[in-house]
């Protein structure tokens, strides 16, 4: 059975960075990757992708966006994959990604981590914690944390 390798990424172009150190240290038929993108709570119009009805795009449009743009990263980045021979799948979810990651790591068993780093000023760092450090802090898993 190919192992776990969760994907965490963001809706920024900047995902696709995170794609290669995948396609570099992980194997066709030996790793299974998964790619996770966690959403803001009041950003998440639905659980799942759907059509936005009159109502929903009127009232939250900004909401309808970042979730489109989401969705969309999702399934770029998993065609990527899956067009490198990888078996793939992936999922938005709404909820703080440290929390989002950690728990999908836990439930799919995961053997490794990929995920970006926002090169923060230090400053920005005492503000705001590296959501990579605060995962790194919480798993028992190695993880690789590429530029993003």
């Amino acid at each position: 059975m190919p192992s776990p390798v969760l994907i965490a990424i963001d809706a920024s172009p900047a995902y696709a960075a995170l794609l290669t150190p995948a396609r570099r240290y992980c194997r066709p038929g030996e790793h299974e990757l998964h790619v996770l993108l966690a959403i803001d709570s009041t950003f998440a119009v639905h659980d799942k992708p759907a059509p936005y009805t009159a109502e929903e795009l009127e009232e939250y449009p900004a909401a309808c966006e970042e979730q489109r743009l989401g969705d969309r990263a999702v399934a770029e980045a998993v065609a990527l994959l899956q067009q490198a021979g990888f078996s793939s799948q992936g999922c938005m979810v709404a909820g703080q990604p440290v929390e989002a990651i950690v728990a999908k790591v836990q439930e799919l068993d995961c053997e490794l981590i990929i995920m970006g780093h926002r090169h923060l000023s230090r400053l920005g760092r005492l503000l705001d914690p590296s959501i990579s450090a605060k995962v790194i802090d919480r798993v028992k898993v190695p993880v690789l944390v590429g530029a993003a």
